[in-house]
């Protein structure tokens, strides 16, 4: 189901662990948080193919993730194709858990700038900058769910 209110996503996803998606054109970084959204690390890249709703899935069902967290590239005027594309997708994601039985939320969030400061932070881990560009998605990806958490996060409200 997808949310619009942070909220209601932090409710829904208590003590859940929530999967963080940075969304490119061929790409898509994945990266995962533990039930008490302290810790999130860097899952995978998936190829963004034919197949990759059914490779989500399973991702979804080995990990018991309780909610998906998507990265939205906003920018002043909201209207550029890149955002819309992200919430179409978005939405059919929704659309095809729901047919296969999962009522996840999913909740957009704003990513801009991750994927620029993700490839600032991996620099130094990757031998080279072909190998860097494979992974660095999923580390875009860590950087939208750890900016989620920073944002939204109380300790004293226990959310």
């Amino acid at each position: 189901m997808l949310i619009r209110n942070t909220k209601e996503f932090l409710e829904k996803t208590k003590t859940r662990k929530i999967l963080g998606l940075d969304m490119g054109k061929k790409r898509i970084g994945l990266a995962i948080s533990d039930p008490s959204h302290k810790i999130v690390n860097p899952l995978e890249v998936l190829k963004k193919n034919k197949n990759y709703l059914d490779n989500l899935l399973l991702i979804i069902n080995d990990f018991n993730i309780g909610g998906i967290l998507i990265g939205l590239p906003i920018t002043k005027n909201d209207k550029n194709k890149m955002c819309q594309m992200v919430k179409d997708i978005g939405k059919n994601i929704d659309r095809f858990l729901l047919k296969n039985n999962f009522d996840l939320p999913i909740f957009f969030w704003d990513e801009s700038y991750t994927s620029l400061e993700a490839e600032d932070i991996t620099k130094d881990f990757f031998k080279n900058s072909k190998e860097q560009n494979r992974h660095i998605d999923k580390f875009a990806a860590k950087l939208v769910l750890d900016d989620f958490f920073n944002e939204n996060l109380d300790e004293k409200k226990n959310y």
